[in-house]
């Protein structure tokens, strides 16, 4: 079966990487058979790429309420564990070995693996994947259609896999997990899980040269130390300072597992936004992650890299990765290359017993799968009411919004958190708010008095609701445009915010002024314009979804790259 090999070049999980994997990408058996049948599997699929793009061999926009997968899966003798992996399958799976159910999965945007040592034998094993989807309101969907044509800013659904699957020959007694709390002083406390009880290793590296061990014993299969390193190097978009680490795990073979954290620490006050004690303005670009033949899936990594060094090259020091838990390779990239990161929670958008239910577990799952990342700074849980359509005024679901942001803050107390982007804002870290206006001279006017945009004024465009929920005031967050611009041409089919643009011209002096407002707004500790690339229907990217620019890069690098009020936290 033949492997595609873009998506061999890079460890699908390079925060939890094991030596000894396979990808599983490439072509696999199709079918569109009911559920309850016994699939006939008449077509082929080009894995990790869903049935909706072109890049699948399929290209059918179609909503299929069941698809199926098949193929061989080759096992080599193998004295530890054996783990399945998937990066991403939308939205209801089960997995089955050789005629066997090895696990059943619901999420579309978290990642799962299952152990299927007891279920292969060395030699060829047959693997098949049933995958249900709809077009539900109450899973987590974000920019995925609910219906069968698009809307809006809402495109083409994804189901079935759409992000890499691979196999890990792991020890016997393999790591389940490890997270990394690194504090600026040289601090590092570490916790994991294993299989079983064993005794176990850590050790740290600076620039390849081993700088610290330690042997550990797990209690009741956890495993758990602290480390103090001297003169740490701390990791920002300048200096992009990685320690990578090894962890093993004795038994009858070892597992050894690679990963690295940074030393990174942010905070706020009503003045701005800190990295490590310094304070940044956030010049910020939305990114939907949307290819032309791909969709929702990146072409390659090669792919991911030239984003983020695209957004560095017009001027932009972070990414708020919209409405999509984006591959695993892409965090490790902005890591690697030094970019920062909002983390969001993709959205759901009816408010039932079901969707709190998931949407309470796949955000907490999403916050462990990522939080690894140094990268990430903020994560944004709801964006603009989406499945909290009654936030404004409805006590019950107020409550049950701070309780989701209290769960986040527990298992993650070292990000912001942006509690509902946009407007109608409960008491989160940052006072995040979206504005198409699209005259650059009543943007200024409508923002310049800070006290009018916290308390009274109707956020985008007098239209759609004041900056706090009822029962909330501002409470000295810093304040962010983390929406504005949105600019489209009339020569490009589709649509943008406000009347289009006539020519390059007006488009130029339009996105020029629209900037230049929010410079001289001096509250302001940041911005994220709208957006990186156009997306399907939506023509309002700085880019178009091909990646070529609207104006010369370096004429929007001017636009955008900038310092404001740089200073250091008192």
């Amino acid at each position: 079966m033949q492997e595609i090999v873009n998506y061999g070049k890079m460890c699908p999980n390079p925060v939890f990487e094991r030596k000894n994997y396979v990808f599983l990408t490439g072509e696999w058996r199709f079918s569109f058979s009911p559920s309850e049948e016994e699939p006939v599997f008449d077509r082929k699929i080009v894995v990790p790429y869903s049935y909706e793009c072109e890049a699948s061999g399929i290209g059918d926009g179609t909503m299929h309420e069941c698809v199926w997968y098949e193929r061989e899966l080759e096992i080599k003798p193998h004295e530890g564990r054996i783990h399945l992996c998937f990066e991403g399958v939308d939205y209801h799976c089960f997995v089955y070995v050789n005629g066997n159910l090895a696990c059943e999965h619901r999420g579309g945007y978290t990642s799962f693996f299952t152990d299927i040592t007891d279920l292969v034998n060395a030699g060829t094993n047959t693997l098949r994947v049933k995958v249900l989807d709809d077009f539900s309101g109450a899973q987590l969907r974000g920019k995925q259609r609910r219906k069968s044509s698009n809307y809006d800013c809402w495109y083409i659904q994804t189901t079935g896999i759409w992000k890499p699957v691979w196999l890990e020959y792991c020890g016997s007694n393999p790591l389940k997990r490890i997270f990394f709390s690194p504090r600026n002083d040289g601090t590092v406390c570490f916790e994991g899980e294993t299989e079983y009880e064993a005794q176990a290793e850590i050790e740290i590296f600076e620039e390849g040269k081993s700088i610290c061990t330690q042997r550990l014993e797990t209690v009741s299969k956890l495993l758990s130390g602290k480390v103090k390193l001297n003169n740490p190097r701390l990791w920002d978009i300048e200096n992009p300072f990685l320690y990578e680490v090894k962890i093993r795990v004795f038994g009858e073979s070892t597992d050894e597992v690679s990963t690295y954290f940074a030393f990174r620490e942010v905070n706020t006050d009503e003045n701005g936004v800190y990295i490590n004690g310094k304070k940044v303005y956030l010049r910020m670009i939305l990114a939907q992650g949307y290819w032309k033949n791909t969709m929702l899936t990146a072409p390659d990594e090669t792919a991911l890299e030239k984003d983020i060094l695209l957004a560095k090259k017009l001027g932009f020091n972070g990414i708020r990765m919209h409405q999509k838990v984006e591959s695993n390779v892409f965090y490790y990239l902005c890591d690697k290359l030094g970019m920062y990161v909002w983390g969001e929670i993709p959205s759901a958008y009816e408010y039932t017993d079901r969707m709190k239910r998931e949407f309470g577990e796949d955000c907490l799952k999403i916050v462990r799968q990522l939080k690894a990342y140094p990268c990430i700074i903020a994560w944004v849980i709801f964006n603009e009411s989406w499945g909290i359509p009654e936030i404004k005024n409805n006590r019950e679901c107020q409550l049950y919004v701070e309780s989701i942001q209290k769960k986040v803050r527990f298992e993650d107390p070292t990000r912001l958190i942006v509690i509902n982007d946009g407007w109608h804002q409960l008491n989160g870290d940052l006072l995040t708010l979206h504005e198409y206006e699209q005259n650059a001279e009543t943007l200024l006017k409508e923002y310049r008095d800070k006290n009018y945009v916290v308390g009274e004024k109707l956020i985008n465009q007098n239209h759609w609701g004041k900056s706090f929920a009822d029962n909330y005031t501002y409470s000295h967050q810093a304040v962010i445009i983390s929406e504005f611009g949105g600019v489209a041409m009339v020569r490009d089919d589709g649509w943008g915010y406000g009347d289009k643009a006539s020519d390059l011209e007006e488009y130029r002096v339009r996105v020029t002024g629209l900037v230049s407002a929010l410079k001289r707004i001096d509250y302001l500790s940041g911005f994220c314009y709208t957006q990186l690339t156009d997306v399907q229907q939506e023509t309002n990217g700085l880019l178009t979804i091909e990646r070529k620019p609207k104006l010369p890069l370096e004429c929007i690098r001017n636009i955008f790259a900038f310092e404001k009020n740089a200073q250091r936290e008192d």
